[in-house]
């Protein structure tokens, strides 16, 4: 059954936040930490060690302000970090022998220390915006500009290997194999109009 196909194991999370606020006056704004371990733990897996949780994040760090110049516009500016993602590569690659002369391209086994051993470039970006409100008594119209991601980070998203084969003058063929990264969304600028009666 489906039952003997799957692991079955522990988990726990712990760790502890931090919250700062003020309300009050021109400069206002927040700031929110926490520091926090998720790890898993299988018989079947990892060689029975525990490992981190894909979902563990160490850090992860908030800071938000916003100024109010006057009556009619405010500035507001959001910064956000977090440790990278827990994901399983490997170290070292092993190549397989031949398996016949039409074997041209060699079979590379993959060696891994330990599952989730490997942390993603950690994640991180500021936004800003500025805000032009006019309100009347019927009525309050706003317009917004900003950007996502102001200093354009480019943030992983996932990670992939790429393997270029060359030929030597001998006729071996050669392996090299780099890690890549994807990343989204560069700098975002925008443009928005609300209008309520």
């Amino acid at each position: 059954g489906w039952q003997e196909q799957i692991a079955f194991g522990d988990g726990w999370s712990y760790g502890v936040e931090f919250f700062v606020q003020k309300k009050v006056g021109a400069f206002s704004g927040w700031a929110g930490y926490t520091l926090s371990w998720t790890n898993r733990q299988f018989e079947e897996l990892n060689f029975g060690e525990a490992f981190p949780y894909r979902y563990d994040r160490r850090h992860d760090l908030s800071l938000v302000a916003t100024y109010q110049i006057n009556d009619r516009v405010d500035v507001a500016a959001t910064w956000v970090y977090g440790t990278g993602n827990a994901v399983s590569l490997p170290l070292e690659q092993y190549v397989a022998p031949s398996a016949g002369e039409f074997d041209f391209f060699p079979t590379g086994i993959d060696y891994y220390e330990g599952r989730n051993g490997y942390r993603m470039a950690a994640y991180h970006r500021m936004d800003v915006g500025i805000n032009f409100t006019k309100e009347r008594k019927r009525w309050k119209r706003v317009w917004s500009l900003g950007a996502y991601n102001a200093y354009s980070r480019r943030n992983p998203f996932f990670l992939y290997f790429e393997e270029e084969y060359s030929e030597d003058v001998d006729g071996n063929i050669q392996v090299e194999r780099s890690l890549n990264q994807v990343s989204l969304f560069p700098i975002v600028p925008y443009v928005t109009y609300s209008f309520k009666f």
